[in-house]
């Protein structure tokens, strides 16, 4: 039973011998290269090149229009019949508060754009450090788990000797091989979760699923220095998607502004001068100057175009506390995990690791001299492979609760002055 249950671990040893060569699965590197490759990050981008290049044109009145008015044609395509040519220019200019407002609308919606794409950046981070810490996880399980089956060779070896001095009974051996077999179980099935978790990784980076990875030098994170208060004040100046939920509230504004002083006039200049045939000289000259009368416009607002404006101001804002509340609750939630997470490693790093480990050392002697039974040598294995593969997936859960936070703050966990801004907009 033992020997088929080796043979079945074996396989994705045979499997990793002929994979592709291993990729560093060093993190930084990792995003890198997915913000390089991610298709939703460089739509972001150009949707915000394309809001940024219709700021200026927003600023802008429409053009002049230049036209020629040929009176007295004889015919349609008869030209030498005219009896003058009236040339014409003719530019309609906004009401200045039209143009400025518009303009600030295509501002706000460039600056949108550019968090939107800082927002995403922060996601596709997000979705690379979650199956990176899982594959953690599954390494450092399955390497756990080999130490533990060698641990119970090793055991079983011994309850052998015993047995063949006849200091032992035969269930003893038994035992080691069954406990042996379970671990074999654990070991494929680690295997395969390892696999699964570099198949992810491979999936983001756009390389085939089967690449495998090796883990660098470890470097864990430090210890969680922040409190909720300045974790919230941090979110609320930093994380993009806020930010562009606050822009969008500036945007709403300059938008019910300018619905409300749509009415004011426009002036349309236009100028004329007239060519007569006889002497072919422009010698006489008009000169027109109109405003809009709101008509339509006052009814247009009146009608409910005002009210609707007030509206979406009152929507994005709500949507903007809504999201606020979202943030803040997620930030609450990837803190207590954090800190769960925190307090737990130092409990198995100070105590619960070292005393599993001479439980099993001395359990191991006292069976040795038979002073101990099997099963209490068993029991004491048991304990140490639950505390390391405790401690392990706790190590992973403090790393994603960390990613959980900064994809929540926007940022990176480091203080910062409140006077300076997180991040830059585009404009």
């Amino acid at each position: 039973m033992a020997l088929a249950a080796s043979a079945v671990h074996a396989d994705p040893e045979a499997a990793d011998a002929v994979s592709p060569s291993a990729h560093s699965a060093d993190l930084h590197t990792l995003i890198e290269q997915a913000m390089r490759k991610s298709p939703g990050l460089m739509a972001k981008q150009r949707a915000y090149a394309a809001a940024r290049g219709r700021v200026l044109s927003a600023w802008l009145p429409d053009d002049p229009m230049f036209g020629v008015d040929v009176e007295g044609q004889p015919d349609l395509f008869n030209f030498g019949g005219r009896t003058d040519n009236e040339y014409m220019v003719s530019q309609t200019i906004p009401f200045p508060t039209t143009l400025i407002l518009r303009g600030q609308v295509a501002l706000r919606d460039a600056q949108m754009a550019f968090q939107q794409y800082k927002e995403k950046e922060r996601d596709v981070v997000w979705h690379l450090e979650q199956p990176y810490y899982e594959f953690y996880l599954a390494k450092k399980t399955r390497a756990a788990l080999e130490e533990v089956r060698a641990l119970l060779e090793k055991l079983a070896e011994t309850a052998r000797r015993r047995y063949e001095a006849n200091q032992a009974s035969l269930q003893d051996v038994l035992k080691a091989q069954i406990e042996r077999s379970k671990v074999d179980i654990e070991l494929y099935q680690t295997a395969q979760e390892e696999h699964l978790a570099q198949a992810h990784l491979s999936h983001i980076l756009n390389l085939p699923l089967n690449t495998p990875y090796e883990l660098p030098e470890e470097q864990h994170s430090p210890p969680l220095t922040l409190s909720h208060e300045e974790l919230e004040r941090l979110a609320v100046r930093m994380r993009p998607e806020l930010r562009a939920a606050e822009l969008g509230i500036k945007r709403a504004k300059a938008s019910r502004m300018l619905t409300l002083t749509r009415w004011l006039p426009d002036v349309t200049g236009h100028i004329e001068a007239r060519q007569f045939k006889a002497d072919g000289r422009a010698n006489e000259r008009d000169t027109f100057i109109g405003v809009t009368v709101p008509v339509w416009s006052l009814l247009k607002g009146a009608s409910g175009e005002w009210k609707s404006a007030w509206k979406d101001v009152e929507e994005t804002e709500a949507a903007y506390q809504e999201l606020k509340n979202e943030v803040l609750l997620s930030i609450h939630e990837a803190y207590a995990k954090a800190k769960t997470a925190e307090h737990a490693l130092g409990v198995y790093e100070q105590f619960t690791l070292p005393q599993a480990k001479q439980q099993v050392e001395l359990t191991l002697s006292a069976y040795e001299a038979g002073r101990a039974g099997f099963l209490e040598l068993i029991d004491a294995q048991r304990m140490l492979r639950d505390a390391q593969m405790a401690y392990y997936k706790f190590q992973a859960e403090h790393e994603m609760a960390l990613s959980n936070l900064r994809l929540a703050i926007g940022g990176e966990l480091t203080p910062s002055d409140d006077r300076t801004t997180a991040a830059k907009e585009g404009s």
